[in-house]
């Protein structure tokens, strides 16, 4: 059954102020005990002045100085001995492994020093015996010895016989009220069994509880003396097991009676017997003691001699086993104190103070253990001191991350487009609320939901279609423009979904991201119409003016001069025709405008289609060189030959208009660093466009030539668009323009292995 130990009553350092006090009051205490026996063992010495020893003062002072050292030596060691008492009492840890170590060095110590004790005393009995009559000394010994023993029998018998009883009474549980009857036919019993004189049973106050009085006995004499032993015992001796004692004819027994209770062993009461003794064997045992007591007192001169060697001799054998003690106490205290250090060292750190240090200055293996325990506290208070700084950082990691959540949360919530994640299982698990605005869907209805069941066909099926497009084309990427109606309003939706990856390159999901765009496209249709009008209107408004003017001039010459008349009408019938074939080729311009078919694309020669439209300029009045440089791993693309033919053959009038005798036009196509684009360059080295000039470039009816309509890059632009591309315009250097064209990757290539392998890591979203 283990117990917990306890680590208090550690032993501590002294100040060294208080130890040289109680040193020097040690000091005065032992020279006036010194003092005080000598002369007292002199004074007694001398009424003998015939005695040798009477003058040996020096060994006097030698002897006494030797037993108040042993003294102050059995003081220490008795005040150690209760102080681990208290301590292994109290289960303070060490005091166990003390004990043991005490037990051990006090056996060791006890065989020799007990063996040389009774040689010593042997070898100075043979010595004194030649002084003294040894046979009449020794047979009054004997004698004695023979009435020690006798009477010792006398009393280890009646004791046998009380304990006997004791042990019924325990064993039975005969001390409870309700058990007195056996508790009486038991006392009845025995005291007819033991042939007692009197058996009586008292409590602790104490009180008669149960008794059995020899008719012949008086019993109120009897209990009267018996019940003044109980009062008496154990007051000499807090340790007595049981008394002894003789009244008249009998000898009297007593002994406690314990039983079992929570605290331990507890004493409720005393047991006392009176055992048969012979008057005659004790009064002979009367005279053989005084017999020898007057022979001791008249060998005075034997006592002090012998006294003082077996003193001596029992002095060096006290010495030895207290020196043993006191060296047990000594080594257990080095090893035993380190240890309740440590042990309260653990206590304090599993408190979780870590800064707690153990200052016992030993160097032995011990100290080596110190140390390994004050280096292991400082790495843990190191340790400590690490993880609540992670700790901190984590905390603001978190706080941190938590405002970036509310502030996602919150650019959700008030973004104008709406938002819609859908997992690898198809089910939404973000739907803002200008999703809602837009889809008319409630967020409760549709979070946590799969996005088949619970979204509307009209958004539902468009969006299906471009996840299977970008699955068969292997992208993570897709946009596109899906018309569709909600309730009773017809919306355009620009829709964008993107492929959702962890760091591992994990398919994760999609979030599909789209914006209403009906309003912002019925204003730019509006604000196209406002421009195309105002183009249209200055176009017309201009062949009118010498339309009008001419027609002014015919009737003024009609009336005024009819001789010059007809050349007059000529000239401005000439003017007139002239005027009205530029509007009709407006009005046409404005119509192909107008009315572009919808691309038909299909596989075609991308590099052929720009080689022909080159070698229709190839016999032009300016000398303008033609620098191609083709990629060849591009080889078919998917095209419309007739929309494309036409972008080329106004890219390259826009560049001949702008060049000056002996220009250069540069192409180039190539690959981008994304696989599904194709980019062609498309320069020249002529005057430029002017920066203020570029954002309108592609605006319909605006030009920066003297003549045209202002439709062809309107056209070109349009085209570009309707093939899901991109045109822009950049400066060339040093001087010139460059345009820029992209077009979607639809192409046959000649792939490379590495192209083949990012392919194959693609991975298809299961929608």
């Amino acid at each position: 059954m283990s117990s917990k130990l306890s680590t208090s009553n550690s032993p501590t350092l002294e100040e060294p102020a208080s130890k040289r006090r109680r040193a020097r009051r040690t000091l005065l205490i032992i020279l006036a005990l010194l003092t005080g026996l000598t002369t007292l063992e002199i004074y007694f010495l001398q009424k003998d002045v015939n005695a040798p020893i009477s003058n040996n003062i020096a060994v006097l002072a030698l002897f006494n100085i030797i037993l108040i050292l042993l003294f102050l030596m059995i003081v220490l060691i008795v005040r150690n001995l209760v102080k681990l008492y208290n301590e292994r009492k109290s289960k303070t840890l060490g005091s166990r492994f003390r004990t043991k170590l005490i037990i051990a060095f006090l056996v060791l110590a006890l065989v020799p020093s007990t063996l040389l004790f009774f040689v010593a005393s042997k070898l100075f009995s043979y010595s004194v015996g030649s002084w003294f009559n040894i046979q009449v000394e020794e047979t009054l010994h004997a004698s004695m010895e023979i009435a020690r023993e006798h009477y010792s029998y006398l009393e280890k018998n009646a004791l046998s016989k009380t304990r006997k009883i004791e042990r019924f009474i325990n064993t039975n549980r005969l001390y409870p009220i309700e058990k007195r009857n056996e508790l009486h036919s038991l006392i009845a019993q025995k005291m007819s069994e033991y042939d007692l004189g009197a058996i009586v049973v008292f409590d602790s106050a104490p009180k008669i509880v149960d008794s059995e009085i020899h008719s012949s006995l008086s019993s109120s004499k009897i209990i009267a003396q018996l019940k003044d032993i109980i009062l008496n015992f154990g007051k000499e001796d807090s340790n007595l097991e049981f008394q002894s004692t003789t009244l008249g004819n009998y000898l009297a027994i007593a002994l406690p009676l314990t039983q079992q209770g929570e605290n331990g062993l507890r004493t409720w009461g005393y047991i006392v017997t009176l055992s048969p003794f012979s008057r005659a064997a004790h009064s002979k045992i009367s005279s053989i003691q005084n017999t020898y007591e007057d022979y001791k007192r008249q060998s005075f001169l034997k006592l002090p001699v012998t006294a003082n060697y077996y003193t001596t001799f029992l002095m060096i054998t006290l010495l030895i086993l207290f020196s043993a003690i006191w060296l047990g106490i000594y080594i257990a205290r080095g090893i035993t104190v380190p240890i309740q250090q440590l042990a309260e060292g653990t206590r304090k750190i599993a408190e979780g103070d870590l800064n707690f240090k153990i200052d016992v200055q030993v160097t032995d293996e011990i100290g080596i253990l110190v140390e390994s325990f004050n280096n292991m506290t400082d790495e843990l208070n190191e340790s400590r001191e690490k993880v609540e700084q992670i700790n901190e950082e984590l905390k603001a990691g978190n706080i941190e991350l938590e405002s970036r959540r509310s502030y996602i949360a919150s650019i959700l919530e008030n973004i104008g487009a709406g938002v819609v994640s859908i997992d690898k299982r198809g089910r939404i698990t973000t739907f803002n609320k200008a999703a809602e605005q837009i889809l008319k869907v409630s967020m409760q209805e549709v979070l946590g939901t799969r996005y088949k069941e619970t979204l509307s066909p009209a958004f539902r099926l468009p969006v299906r279609k471009m996840i299977k497009a970008m699955n068969g084309q292997q992208k993570e990427f897709w946009e596109e423009q899906v018309d569709l109606r909600v309730g009773e309003n017809s919306l355009s939706l620009l829709v964008n979904i993107q492929a959702l990856k962890n760091p591992g390159w994990q398919y994760m999901g999609i979030v599909i991201v789209f914006e209403d765009l009906t309003q912002m496209i019925k204003s730019q249709k509006i604000a196209a119409w406002k421009e195309v009008a105002q183009g249209i209107a200055h176009e017309i408004k201009n062949p009118l003016t010498p339309i009008q003017l001419n027609t002014q001039r015919l009737r003024k010459k009609f009336y005024e001069d009819k001789k010059g008349f007809n050349e007059v009408f000529e000239e401005s019938i000439s003017i007139i025709a002239q005027e009205v074939e530029g509007m009709k080729e407006l009005l046409n311009e404005f119509l192909r405008f107008s009315r572009m078919p919808t691309p038909q694309p299909k596989p075609t020669s991308l590099h052929k289609l720009i080689e022909d439209v080159a070698a229709m300029y190839s016999g032009h009045e300016r000398l303008v060189k033609f620098r191609k440089n083709f990629d060849p791993n591009i080889t078919l693309m998917q095209l419309d030959a007739e929309q494309m033919r036409r972008v080329f053959i106004n890219l390259f009038d826009n560049a001949l208009d702008a060049v000056d005798e002996d220009g250069e036009i540069h192409i180039t196509t190539r690959m981008t660093r994304k696989p599904d684009k194709v980019r062609i360059e498309f320069s020249d080295n002529g005057g430029g466009i002017a920066p203020q000039d570029r954002d309108k470039l592609f605006i319909p009816h605006f030009t920066t030539k003297n003549r045209g309509t202002g439709l062809g890059l309107a056209i070109v632009n349009r085209i570009i668009a309707d093939h899901n591309g991109i045109i822009q315009v950049q400066d060339n250097h040093p001087k010139g323009t460059l345009f820029l064209i992209e077009l979607p990757m639809v192409v046959t290539v000649k792939a490379s292995a590495a192209n083949e392998s990012a392919f194959s890591k693609t991975t298809s979203l299961p929608f």
